[in-house]
């Protein structure tokens, strides 16, 4: 059917047909039960999908009689979800940490599949509320934080405005009025957060938020040529670097998270940083130790 001609998809039917084609991309085949189960809806209905999903994408799959599934062509090409590995392994890891339950996955068969522990506080449900609704309406909320370097347990007002994720934690970047400055206060350890009133402290003042830096990264040079070709591979290198474009106020996250904080003394990464020198400033400025 010309694309002009085809009417269009209520979105109940466009997950189906998503569904259908996540199934045919990764696991090879599917069939009506599967859209019966997952979704709900009657075998006729589930047969309409199906149809129109052939109409389509008529390369995509055929009917074996014998599976009574349909099974993925070796033409195969979505046309409605992106080839996307990463979409995947997302879908995976969010099954697999309990995130998303397997009732509500489009995934089916999966792989038996263990992750690294991440062990954190929990953040509280009305302390996030309360983060969201002051970041949102430019407010101030007084928290009660447990800070590691500090004086324990404190009193701080803050005005949020961004939430970051360094690969284990979720930070709130906030101005605090107590310091005078922009800071990053892991949600985990804010025990109390209460709304105050509007805050004339405006996102655009965290100059080191929106300062982009470019962090040069290489393989170690005490690796051999083969294992800096890996390297350059693993981490999607040109010409053997990779530019590495992050916040200012990140930057000591993304080091540490490559490992290149101490990167002279550890080489397990097999990554080194080309423009220590050029980012010394940056260090010296945020407190770095090396």
């Amino acid at each position: 059917m010309p694309e002009k001609e085809r009417a269009p998809a209520r979105w109940g039917q466009e997950r189906r047909l998503e569904f259908i084609e996540f199934r045919l991309q990764w696991e090879g085949r599917v069939n009506r039960s599967d859209l019966v189960d997952f979704f709900g809806i009657s075998v006729p209905q589930a047969s309409v999908d199906f149809a129109r999903y052939r109409e389509l994408a008529p390369e995509n799959a055929f009917y074996d009689v014998l599976e009574r599934a349909y099974i993925t062509s070796k033409t195969f090409a979505p046309v409605l979800l992106k080839a996307s590995t990463d979409d995947y392994l997302t879908r995976l890891w969010a099954v697999t940490s309990g995130v998303e339950a397997e009732n509500s996955s489009f995934l089916g068969w999966r792989p038996d599949t263990s992750l690294v522990a991440e062990p954190a506080r929990p953040v509280g449900h009305d302390i996030l509320r309360s983060i969201l609704a002051a970041t949102k309406d430019q407010k101030s909320v007084r928290i009660l934080y447990d800070s590691i370097s500090g004086s324990g347990t404190s009193c701080r007002n803050i005005t949020p405005h961004a939430l970051g994720f360094n690969g284990s934690r979720w930070h709130v970047r906030a101005y605090c009025h107590e310091r005078n400055e922009f800071r990053d206060f892991v949600l985990g350890r804010v025990r109390e957060a209460v709304l105050q009133g509007s805050s004339p402290i405006g996102p655009g003042s965290d100059a080191d938020w929106y300062n982009i830096i470019e962090a040069v990264i290489v393989p170690h040079p005490e690796l051999s040529e083969a294992q800096r070709k890996i390297v350059e591979e693993d981490f999607c290198m040109e010409n053997g670097r990779l530019i590495l474009r992050v916040k200012e106020a990140l930057l000591f996250y993304n080091l540490e998270h490559l490992g290149l904080l101490n990167e002279p003394r550890n080489v397990h990464k097999g990554l080194a940083l080309a423009n220590r020198v050029e980012l010394s400033t940056f260090y010296k400025k945020h407190g770095f130790v090396e």
